[in-house]
Parts: C-alpha cells; sequence; structure tokens
C-alpha cells in the first residue's frame, strides 16, 4: 500500500514539473515585440513644456507615415517641468509599454539611465546609417562612459560678440578682427559716451565664457585639453586670455559695477543700443535682430595672435552632452528606433531653420534640401561655413561638460574677477582648483 501511495505521488510530480518550471522562470520570458496590423509600434515620448517641440512635432506623426510605412508610430507629449518629465520617464519605462525613444535635457538624468543600463550606446548604430555625414564635427560628444547616448536634437550654442551694426556705421567705427583692433573700438565708443561692450558679470558664467572665448582664438582644442588633464587654466593660453580681459576692464570697455549686471539686464542695455557690443551666444542672435531691427550682426571673438595672420574665426560652445533623443534599452528593434530617432531631430531641427529662421543648425546645410527662411543673414552664412570645419568649434566647459558643483565654482570665480576682486594668477589658481572638485 505505502509503495503505490509513492508511485502515485512521483507520478504527481512529475505531471507537475513542467508547470514548476515554468513558473520559475517566468520573470525570464522575453515578451515579443509589439506588433499592430502587421506593423511595428514604437512610442516616442518628448516633453509637453517644451513649447517649441510641441508646435514642431504637432503634425509628425502624419509627415513619418510616408517614410516609414512599415511603423507604427505614437508621439505621447508628457506634462510636467524637468524634475517631473524625468520622474514620468521611470514610471513609463517600467511599464507594461516603456517608450523606445524619448527626450532628455538633462544630462545627469541621462547618465542615472546609462549606468542602470535602461538606455542603449549608439554610436554604432549611428555609424552604421552614416549619421556623422549628416552633421557637423562638434555635434559628435562622447559621454564620460565612453558612449554615445543621444541623438541630438537641440539646437548648438556658440559665445560670440553680437554687434550694433547701425552705432558701429553712425560713427563711422571699424569692426574689429584682432584685439589690437578690438581696443581701439574700445576707445572710439568710449569718447562717445557709448557703452562698448555689454557683459552680465553677476552670474560669471558670461566673463567665463568671454575668457575662454579669447582663449580658443590661440588654441582651438584648450578646453578638451583642461578637462583631459593636459592643460590647466594657468596655463600660458588662459594666461593671456584672461590678461586680455583685464586689459579690457582697465579701458572701461563694460558697464561700470558690471558684477551686478545679470546677462538679461547686460541684454537690455545692447537691445536699447546704448551699448555697440554683446558678449552673448548665438541664441540670443533672434531676439536682437528683433529688437534692433535687423541692424544686428554676429562678430567672431577677435584673435589674440600678433602674428599677422587671416583670422582664424574659432567659436567656444557646441552641442551639450548627454542631451537629445535616448533608445530604450527594452526596444526590441533598436536599429530602426534609432533611424527614427535621425528623422525626428532632422525634422526638428529643419523646423527650426525653415519656420524660425534659426540657421545655425547642428546639420550640415551641404546634405539638407532645406528652404532657408527670409530673415536677413547677420553674418550668420560665414558662422555656419566655419562650425562646419573640423577644428574650429571649442568644446565649450559648461556645455555639460562639468559637474553643476564645477560650474558654480567657476562662475563665482568670475563675478569676482570682473569686480576687481581677483588678480588674474589668483583667479586661474582658482579654476584650477575648482577642477578638482568631486
Amino acid at each position: 500500500m505505502l509503495d503505490k501511495n509513492k508511485r502515485i505521488m512521483i507520478r504527481c510530480l512529475i505531471a507537475a514539473l513542467p508547470m514548476l518550471i515554468s513558473c520559475a522562470n517566468a520573470q525570464n520570458l522575453v515578451i515579443p515585440p509589439v506588433e499592430n496590423n502587421g506593423k511595428v509600434s514604437f512610442e516616442c515620448v518628448i516633453p509637453l513644456n517644451d513649447v517649441q517641440k510641441n508646435q514642431a512635432f504637432e503634425n509628425f506623426e502624419t509627415y513619418i507615415k510616408p517614410i516609414f510605412p512599415d511603423y507604427k508610430i505614437h508621439l505621447n507629449f508628457v506634462k510636467g517641468d524637468t524634475n517631473a518629465y524625468n520622474a514620468k520617464i521611470k514610471v513609463m519605462m517600467y511599464s507594461d509599454t516603456p517608450p523606445d525613444i524619448f527626450y532628455s535635457g538633462d544630462r545627469n538624468f541621462t547618465a542615472e539611465l546609462s549606468s542602470l543600463e535602461r538606455i542603449q550606446p549608439l554610436e554604432n548604430n549611428l555609424s552604421s546609417i552614416n549619421y556623422w555625414n549628416l552633421v557637423i564635427p562638434s555635434t559628435k560628444v562622447i559621454s564620460d562612459a565612453g558612449h554615445i547616448y543621444a541623438v541630438p536634437i537641440d539646437e548648438a550654442y556658440y559665445n560670440v560678440l553680437l554687434i550694433n551694426t547701425e552705432l558701429f556705421s553712425e560713427n563711422k567705427v571699424e569692426i574689429p578682427e584682432s584685439f589690437e583692433q578690438l581696443k581701439s573700438t574700445v576707445k572710439q565708443f568710449k569718447d562717445k559716451s557709448i557703452t562698448p561692450i555689454a557683459i552680465g558679470g553677476k552670474n560669471g558664467m558670461s566673463v567665463y565664457n568671454m575668457i575662454e572665448s579669447f582663449a580658443c582664438t590661440l588654441d582651438h582644442d584648450i578646453t578638451s585639453k583642461i578637462l583631459s588633464g593636459k592643460d590647466q587654466f594657468s596655463g600660458k593660453t588662459f594666461s593671456q586670455a584672461a590678461k586680455s580681459v583685464k586689459e579690457l576692464i582697465k579701458l572701461s570697455a563694460f558697464p561700470e559695477k558690471t558684477g551686478t549686471f545679470s546677462d538679461e539686464e547686460a541684454g537690455n542695455i545692447f537691445y536699447s543700443s546704448k551699448a555697440a557690443m554683446y558678449s552673448t551666444s548665438t541664441e540670443n542672435l533672434n531676439l536682437a535682430n528683433n529688437k534692433l531691427n535687423g541692424k544686428v550682426a554676429v562678430l567672431f571673438y577677435p584673435d589674440l595672435d600678433t602674428d599677422g595672420s587671416s583670422p582664424k574665426n574659432i567659436v567656444s560652445g557646441g552641442t551639450k552632452k548627454d542631451c537629445g533623443l535616448l533608445i530604450s534599452s527594452s526596444t526590441k528593434h533598436p536599429t530602426e528606433a534609432t533611424k527614427l530617432a535621425v528623422e525626428m531631430s532632422k525634422y526638428y531641427n529643419k523646423y527650426l531653420y525653415e519656420t524660425q529662421g534659426d540657421a545655425v543648425t547642428i546639420y550640415n546645410l551641404d546634405n539638407m534640401k532645406w528652404t532657408p527662411s527670409n530673415l536677413p543673414d547677420l553674418g550668420v552664412k560665414k558662422l555656419i561655413i566655419n562650425v562646419k570645419q573640423k577644428d574650429h568649434v571649442n568644446t565649450g566647459l559648461c556645455e555639460y561638460n562639468i559637474s553643476p558643483v564645477k560650474e558654480k565654482s567657476i562662475q563665482e570665480a568670475s563675478t569676482a574677477f570682473i569686480a576687481g576682486l581677483l588678480s588674474i594668477s589668483d583667479y586661474l589658481k582658482a579654476l584650477d582648483i575648482n577642477m578638482k572638485l568631486t
């Protein structure tokens, strides 16, 4: 009787074994790609609070159908500021229908997701579709982890001087190409009681950007060298750049008490024609064009070289690291998702170029069949010609290339420098110490 019961128990266990194994492995089951009437579905997410992207992508689903007829693409607009948006993305990534493609404008958020392996490195997929032939060289930005996690989509901005062309013309002042000519320009405008250069020194970043911009006329790769430890702020290049700004301070090139002016306040001085030049970035070009009725132009920072060579027209700035369209690790079609993300990026930048008149695009216009807007050139063509050439863009230190702690320290030191509270050597030493912060 006992043997009979054992035999029955063994048979029951054998019969139940496949079910037990199935339950044990349930968490490892692979979910098949989502299909919809034979089409592969892609869920794409961008922030609703970004008004410009919201407007640009309003008709994207209709536009993209002929390009990817075998894809079913759904664009999801998510509300919230950066923190709320990031939190919602995290929730969505752990849901039953995680996004395949989503936007990140926060490099710390991107770094967090990459460390958790929630997003895919894209360098191989982007290279396989020849993406880098479509964009300018400075668009290719490697993350600290050694990978590329974002398809760039946002505008790249460059530090420049904007000039009031009417003031230059009315006062018969020549546009400077060298630093010596710039000093002469400053003196001429001072003699006419016109502020030569408007700059916001309150948070210090505009001051640092000016010094960095002068430095890159001496070495187009200076910031990358500092970031990699091959050079330092107290080295020859930045020392000469800081010295040049100190010379401008002594010439009273900037408004009185510059350290108390925000960048917005400095801009208002320029827009009201009380300043001949404005140290800013190309981000403010369209605003300046509107405020000054087209009487504005881009001026490259004059070279500090004194060997008489022609201006190199190097600019500092570029694409922000780890910002753009990310591809979720959960997508079952990473190659197709990458292609779709590139189309989204092209679509958005075409919108900016044709509709918004933003000619300073990350795409090489030689390879794009885009129709330019009717806005005046403002010296942008020359800028575009330069930035699409290799070695003409110095990596901007504050294009998400350093931590917020380091950035704040640089701002504070730069404010103290423009206010005359730090000597050149003390200022540069402070920047070197800053780079050692964690």
